[in-house]
């Protein structure tokens, strides 16, 4: 994709469990200029579980989306992530004579979990190569029928995959290119989506431990509903930060409580390495991070500076951006989004 020098524009797209998310990126500034913006919600019974059990009702989704956004190409970067996909970072010693792919390949036979037949590899070396011969790199290990049956949903939609991305790596570019300071040190990412919230610990830049946690807005909907018997329409408020209600704090507490639980195991693994290298702040994304409080409350359980990533922190937004409704109501949601069309830059 980048032969020919950068693209002026990118699009990414962002297939979650509730929302298609759509952003346009101009690459031809100073600095990215986010020139689109825009949502659907998918229907019901489409995604169950972060899997795809209706693949006609995502695809007429996805088509009405692109439709609506009228671009001028359908060339999308998205990307993959859940169980289907390994993400790991490994350490090597260059061998004379040998790859680093073939080193790769080698790795991959100890650490993928997953039969090698059955996978796509792919590896990025992280940082400059020390003059002892070692390095680190990130193995990604992608199951080939997730890859083609995503490449088959964006045909049957009427797009094709220019880059096919994995959520994790996407979080942290959106993380890095905005806040400088996610390149420095431990920081941790929090994408707490509608069925299922990310961790990501960066170190120095780059991730060094993935947790998944099956923990998302829907499940503060359905205690919602289950224990104040709210209307489907006031859970929707409130969890999307647009209503209050008295009693909502616990459930934020006893949710932030769970995802402080993942980071904090996550670190400890870290740490075993990293003497000495603590965790320096949490940043959260998705749409649950317009959830009322749950900001603070990880806050105060992690005792470390937290806050809502920002996904245009240093991406210019264009004067005539269409779709700025969306991202002044719901910024934290498109955050994956920009770090999917961000990959030009």
């Amino acid at each position: 994709m980048g032969i020919f020098g950068r693209k002026k524009t990118t699009v990414g797209l962002d297939i979650g469990s509730a929302f298609v998310k759509l952003v346009e990126i101009d690459h031809m500034g100073d600095r990215p200029e986010l020139r689109r913006i825009m949502s659907r919600p998918i229907p019901p019974g489409a995604v169950v579980d972060g899997e795809v059990t209706n693949r006609e009702l995502l695809s007429d989704a996805v088509r009405a989306l692109l439709e609506a956004a009228a671009l001028q190409s359908r060339d999308v970067i998205t990307a993959l992530g859940g169980h289907d996909v390994f993400v790991k970072k490994v350490e090597l010693t260059r061998v004379p004579h040998v790859s680093v792919r073939d080193l790769i390949a080698r790795e991959a036979q100890r650490r993928v979990p997953f039969d090698l037949q059955s996978v796509h590899l792919d590896y990025q070396t992280l940082g400059p190569t020390p003059p002892d011969g070692s390095m680190e790199a990130l193995l990604v290990a992608a199951k080939k029928e997730r890859v083609q049956a995503r490449i088959s949903l964006l045909e049957d939609a009427g797009a094709a995959a220019a880059l096919l991305d994995v959520e994790a790596l996407a979080l942290c570019n959106a993380l890095c290119h905005n806040y400088r300071c996610a390149s420095e040190g431990v920081v941790a990412l929090v994408n707490l989506g509608y069925e299922v919230t990310n961790i990501v610990v960066l170190e120095d830049g780059f991730p060094a431990l993935i947790r998944d946690l099956p923990l998302g807005l829907r499940r503060f909907g359905e205690l919602l509903q289950r224990v104040h018997g709210l209307p489907v329409e006031l859970v929707e408020e409130v969890i999307q930060g647009r209503g209050d209600l008295q009693g909502l704090d616990r459930a934020v507490e006893t949710g932030a409580d769970v995802i402080a639980v993942g980071i904090e195991r996550a670190c400890a693994i870290l740490g075993s390495r990293r003497p000495g290298g603590g965790l320096g702040r949490v940043f959260l994304s998705g749409g649950g991070a317009c959830l009322a409080g749950v900001t603070e409350a990880l806050g105060h359980r992690m005792k470390v500076d937290t806050r809502v990533a920002n996904p245009c922190e240093r991406v210019a937004v264009a004067p005539g951006l269409r779709g700025r409704s969306a991202l002044s109501g719901a910024a934290p949601l498109f955050f994956q989004a920009i770090g999917l069309a961000l990959r030009n830059s």
